[in-house]
């Protein structure tokens, strides 16, 4: 079976990178988010 991608809005998005530049602990705010970790940091390199 093929696994639909799930689409973040770009608020959402936005948030998240925020919150991950105000944060220490990033692997802990993905868990809270309910994303992984490596995404975190690709919209973050998205985001400078």
């Amino acid at each position: 079976m093929k696994r639909e991608r799930k689409i973040y809005d770009p608020a959402f998005k936005t948030k998240a990178v925020q919150l991950s530049n105000e944060r220490t602990n990033i692997s802990e705010l993905a868990r809270e988010l309910g994303i992984a970790v490596t995404l975190l940091y690709k919209w973050r390199k998205e985001y400078e």
